[in-house]
């Protein structure tokens, strides 16, 4: 049986237990534009359990290379528009390592699920999305590790929609490179002075939701225009639930389902550390097996060839 976990807004990432519903988001303070890009990092003041921010460590590219910001989201977000047209639905094998960080950054505790996961994805009109998840063959969410769901990662790439891009600054940093080979690397950042429909985080099903304003860093091939990594951080902390860490790093690989004859990334792995009421969390997300509509053969995630 497959749990229904729906989660109405996109972008939507729940690590604290519990269901993300539809709610109307408010408007922030204006943007003081992309002067604000250079903003150093909040970060937890023991940062020893932490991969480093994507202000503290950023990639070099090529020097001089020329970078067209325009171009770059124009074709990128036409493969992003092609993922949601061609998904509608898919299943996969989710492996989940959890991992509580104790005081000294070191590891306190460990546990391991292992999960049928299905995502359906649909326009149920112009510039809105639903996109709902179910987990099948494990604990419920009041069992689930640490009580803590994660979800949204299918959608984190919706950033780069034509509908939603608006919302974030973003600056081509140049052509890095990404596995050896060269990939656009482009820097975001939430408009302050634009709706938050990124992440949040819940305590319970009928608690407050808390969104959080994300900035962080994609690759796209080269040539393909294809994601295959994607890095997001907390802009600021949020003293009501003690959070000072959002930190997610995704890599992407590219998925042929026979049947649709088509070629889809999707995520292949992620790492996400948070610090929710002072609890330090670590996860490790696999995936494989991936399915589409539920009727395919089963596909097995490849490496990228994101070869120029």
């Amino acid at each position: 049986m497959f749990a229904h976990i729906p989660a109405h807004l996109v972008f939507t990432q729940i690590l604290l237990c519990g269901v993300f519903l539809c709610e109307p988001v408010l408007p922030q303070e204006p943007s003081p534009g992309l002067a604000s890009l250079a903003t150093p990092p909040a970060r937890a003041p023991d940062s020893r359990w932490l991969p480093p921010g994507v202000d503290e460590n950023i990639p070099s590219v090529e020097p001089e290379s020329a970078c067209n910001l325009d171009e770059v989201l124009q074709k990128a977000g036409q493969r992003i528009g092609e993922f949601v047209k061609n998904v509608e639905r898919f299943t996969a094998t989710e492996s989940l390592l959890h991992e509580t960080i104790n005081k000294s950054g070191g590891v306190s505790g460990t546990e391991k699920r292992r999960y049928n996961y299905m995502v359906t994805m649909e326009e149920i009109r112009p510039e809105l999305f639903d996109v709902e998840e179910y987990r099948g063959g494990g604990p419920s969410s009041e069992e689930a590790p640490g009580g803590f769901l994660t979800k949204g990662l299918p959608a984190l790439v919706l950033i780069f929609h034509p509908y939603y891009s608006g919302s974030f600054s973003m600056k081509c940093e140049g052509l890095a490179s990404w596995n050896g080979k060269r990939a656009w690397q482009i820097y975001f950042r939430q408009r302050a002075d634009k709706p938050n429909k990124i992440r949040s985080y819940r305590i319970g099903i009928n608690g407050r939701s808390h969104p959080i304003a994300l900035k962080g860093r994609a690759w796209f091939v080269a040539d393909s225009y294809q994601i295959v990594g994607l890095q997001t951080d907390l802009i600021d902390a949020l003293p009501d639930l003690r959070l000072t860490v959002d930190h997610a790093n995704i890599e992407y690989g590219p998925v042929h389902f026979t049947s649709r004859g088509v070629d889809m990334w999707l995520p292949k792995t992620a790492e996400l550390y948070c610090d929710p009421k002072g609890k330090r969390i670590h996860r490790r997300l696999s995936f494989s097996n991936y399915l589409l509509f539920a009727v395919d053969e089963k596909q097995r995630i490849s490496s990228p060839d994101i070869s120029p």
